[in-house]
């Protein structure tokens, strides 16, 4: 499972990128902008609520701080996370406004693959990095328009009810409270959280505090329960049945997996 509030991208100094082969990925967002380049195959995407199939030689452009999700059967792919702070003079525009299309076509030249995979292929030059960050942002900038980001954007709010999520999901929050802290009648912010996300507030919930119990579970002598109950549980019964949902396993089984000889109860 990834994060879902990726702050620990947010705080990168250069670009991340990597070959995927699986492109799967539960809902999450960050600062950076978020490029997939298509190798072969093809994956699903969802940004923001709206779906959408991603081919071989497309790129998907995932704009700052927008809720994505992908799945594929086969896929091979290149994904790039770019900080805004990798490109200073770019960073006023494109925190401020949004790529208006998530999905361009790579030319008859193949410049996107070529950009892509000489980033993926240079890690450790900070100044190749920085320079192909700039061409493959400001060739997006020149095929895709972009757009102003309104205060009442709706990816903008449900940004905000993440951040909220990841600083507070500990307590006992319900789907009545969150809603009317935003300004929402439940029915609605039901509706909005469930369409943009792919997940209900609860099942949402659950998931980030079985991610608090597996970063606690692997550097506390705590037991299971105890961490269960300070990341916000009820019952160890919920706790479980969330985290085999979640991850496949018990957490026995994930500690043994993730820390040799490893026993906790």
């Amino acid at each position: 499972m990834q994060s879902f509030y990726e702050s620990v991208r947010d705080n990168m100094c250069a670009p991340l990128t990597w070959y995927d082969r699986r492109n799967c990925c539960p809902p999450h967002f960050h600062a950076g902008v978020e490029l997939v380049y298509v190798l072969e195959g093809s994956f699903q995407a969802t940004i923001n609520g709206k779906g959408m199939t991603v081919r071989e030689g497309e790129m998907l452009v995932t704009n700052c701080y927008s809720v994505h999700a992908y799945s594929a059967q086969s896929c091979l792919s290149i994904t790039s996370v770019i900080p805004l702070s990798v490109v200073p003079s770019m960073r006023k525009l494109l925190s401020s406004h949004r790529f208006r299309e998530n999905i361009v076509a790579d030319d008859e030249r193949r410049t996107f693959a070529f950009l892509m995979r000489t980033l993926v292929e240079n890690p450790s030059n900070e100044i190749a990095q920085k320079g192909l960050s700039y061409a493959l942002l400001g060739l997006l900038a020149a095929r895709i328009p972009l757009d102003p980001i309104g205060a009442s954007d709706q990816a903008s709010v449900i940004c905000a009810i993440l951040n909220y999520l990841s600083e507070n999901f500990s307590r006992r929050l319900t789907v009545e409270h969150v809603a009317s802290r935003f300004g929402y009648s439940r029915s609605r912010f039901s509706h909005l959280f469930k369409n943009t996300v792919g997940y209900s507030l609860p099942q949402y919930l659950n998931m980030l505090r079985c991610r608090s119990v597996c970063e606690a579970m692997l550097s506390s002598d705590a037991s299971v329960a105890d961490l269960a109950a300070n990341a916000g549980f009820n019952n160890v019964q919920t706790f479980y049945a969330a985290f085999k949902s979640a991850y496949g396993m018990t957490p026995r089984e994930y500690i043994r997996k993730h820390c040799a000889g490893g026993e906790k109860k």
